[in-house]
């Protein structure tokens, strides 16, 4: 016989973050003057956006339910168990040049802005790019090496990223030898969402195979060649998602049976070399923590306890430049 608990488990926060009502962060200069931030097409690339100075922040709780992620209990926002669908994930560059990343999400009654950094009323944001985001917090936000991944450490030489233990010191790229603070590790079917991509030996100069997580977002630094800025996001620094590489020659998605993928967080979210290319670390966020299983998730939460962490300043490429590069020829524009 079930009790009361196994018909209606407690829904346990796994993950909590700052979120603004979407009409608090509005249009004050552009195209759409006065709208609230909203889905990709609602918005346009280059309208300035500014958090109203009476804007205060409240606490949405998160966890797992009916497939999905939904409101927990105790949460500021919403009603325990409400679902919570998302809408777009946005990238906008303060007046003094920060990148900031904002998802927008739809509760039944309400429509809520997560920045995913610091947001300060009151100062003009460019949008930048826009995404959608209908998976994300589904759980494709895999942010992940694979085994046998080699990881540079802060006497130069490079260990299997299954080795790697909480103390164990990296080199980063901007912050030099840096701790290890927290290593997670899951064991997934490598189909769909979380089929892993495959960076052929050679490819972006790595080392050896690198497989990873499909947005796991690579560093890459984009020469100038001609007078004209022909580079993409008009930046030299470009935070690029491995599955945007792909082209079906020296980047593949590796299709079929189970992988084990292992997650690598700092005190900041750091540059790291692994096959002697640049990646991104563990970001904490909630598109990230609903990517988790429920037992790593509540590990990770309770490690997070009163901690941030601070988004590495990079622009990623935005739909259109996608748009604008034939099927494949991401990497080959890169390489160059």
């Amino acid at each position: 016989m079930f009790g009361m608990n196994s018909l209606n488990p407690p829904l346990t926060a796994l993950s909590r973050c700052a979120a603004y009502p979407a009409e608090a962060f509005t249009v004050e200069t552009g195209a759409l003057m006065g709208d609230p931030i909203g889905g990709v097409e609602e918005v346009v690339a280059g309208d300035i956006f500014v958090l109203t100075r009476a804007a205060a922040p409240r606490e949405l709780l998160l966890t797992r339910a009916h497939g999905g992620m939904a409101v927990a209990e105790g949460s500021g926002i919403g009603q325990p168990g409400q679902p919570i669908r998302p809408l777009a994930r946005h990238q906008l560059m303060s007046e003094r040049g920060a990148v900031v990343e904002i998802l927008v999400v739809d509760l039944p009654a309400e429509r809520l802005a997560l920045p995913l950094g610091p947001l300060t009323p009151g100062e003009d944001y460019t949008l930048i790019s826009s995404s959608p985001a209908a998976g994300e917090l589904a759980g494709v936000a895999q942010v992940s090496f694979a085994r046998g991944t080699r990881i540079t450490m802060a006497d130069g030489y490079q260990h299997p990223v299954e080795t790697l233990s909480a103390g164990d010191r990296v080199l980063t790229r901007d912050h030099g030898p840096q701790p290890i603070r927290w290593t997670g590790r899951q064991t997934v079917r490598a189909e769909g969402a979380d089929a892993p991509v495959v960076i052929a030996r050679g490819a972006l100069n790595n080392a050896e195979d690198l497989v990873l997580s499909p947005d796991h977002r690579l560093f890459i630094y984009q020469r100038r060649n001609s007078r004209a800025d022909t580079r993409i996001g008009g930046r030299a620094e470009l935070l690029v998602r491995a599955r945007h590489l792909v082209d079906g020659e020296n980047v593949w998605r590796g299709e079929g049976g189970h992988i084990d993928y292992f997650h690598l967080l700092f005190d900041a979210h750091e540059i790291i070399y692994v096959e002697c290319i640049p990646a991104e670390s563990l970001l904490v966020s909630p598109d990230v923590m609903a990517g988790l299983g429920e037992d790593l998730a509540r590990d990770l939460v309770s490690y997070m306890a009163g901690r941030r962490q601070v988004p590495h300043q990079g622009v990623e490429p935005t739909v259109s430049d996608l748009d604008r590069i034939a099927p494949g020829g991401l990497l080959r524009r890169l390489a160059r």
